[in-house]
């Protein structure tokens, strides 16, 4: 009894055995490597809703210039990040202060961009995901990446002769923007505008379907 009891007690002085050690060190880089996974996949998670949150705010914000300077404002995106809000004056008017182009991300490397998820289907709106940037006038014709708000608060087409839209600028244009990071699922993200009333809504990619943000 005594003997074991002395052996018990020279082993563990001696401390861990060479195995259990590396197991030791197998079980913290497996925790470490989920723990860093994790983290990514919320940064990336995070980006992707900051992202829409810009365009979801650049739209409303083009809307209400619209209504309450009783100008058009025009909305540009440029791939692969760019929004630009610009107020139209009317002839004779001194042009209106410029206002600061505004970037997904702020232009981060690894940010977001105006993208399709490959085989994300549709927004439960229906107004396309044929591209990033999908512009359709309700009444018919085509869209460019320019469309602009009426002082009505409507998001229309501009003007035919500018190329944007050759079915006037009187025609409702319902939108969709889908934004993402290549090669990350879960960054799935995208906004729509009811073109008739203006109204903007946004949902995020659950993995299985869209899930509209409040």
């Amino acid at each position: 009894m005594g003997g074991r009891m002395r052996n018990a007690g020279k082993r563990a002085d001696q401390g861990f055995t060479l195995v259990e050690g590396i197991t030791v060190i197998f079980i913290v880089m497996v925790l470490s490597a989920m723990a860093i996974m994790s983290t990514r996949s919320s940064t990336y998670a995070s980006k992707a809703n900051d992202a829409m949150f810009q365009v979801v705010t650049q739209l409303r914000n083009a809307r209400q210039l619209a209504v309450t300077m009783r100008r058009n404002v025009l909305v540009t995106f440029t791939a692969p990040n760019e929004i630009q809000l610009t107020v139209e004056t009317l002839p004779g008017e001194a042009p209106a202060t410029p206002i600061a182009p505004v970037y997904l991300n702020d232009k981060v490397p690894g940010g977001c961009t105006f993208y399709v998820y490959p085989g994300v289907p549709d927004t439960p709106m229906g107004f396309g995901n044929s591209t990033a940037l999908d512009f359709s006038p309700a009444s018919g014709g085509t869209a460019g990446l320019a469309v602009m708000y009426s002082t009505a608060g409507s998001l229309v087409g501009t003007t035919a002769g500018s190329g944007y839209n050759t079915v006037g600028n009187s025609n409702p244009v319902n939108a969709s923007i889908f934004v993402a990071i290549a090669g990350q699922a879960n960054t799935a993200r995208a906004v729509t505008v009811l073109g008739s009333t203006g109204r903007v809504r946004s949902y995020t990619w659950t993995g299985s379907t869209w899930q509209e943000e409040q």
